[in-house]
């Protein structure tokens, strides 16, 4: 169910814009595949996001 996947990773970006400090997501592939755009939007409006490649 990879609509499940791509929901719970965007859920969890948004859950971690809004905590304090530093968060680290993993299975961001998810994201990537379905909100392509998404990172690169957040950061343009303020966002601070490091995103390592990884592998699925």
């Amino acid at each position: 169910m990879a609509g499940d996947d791509i929901r719970a990773v965007t859920a969890l970006l948004i859950a971690a814009l809004a905590a304090e400090g530093t968060s680290t997501i993993r299975g961001m592939y998810h994201l990537r595949r379905g909100y392509s755009g998404l990172p690169a939007k957040l950061a343009s409006l303020g966002a601070r996001l490091t995103i390592d490649q990884e592998t699925p």
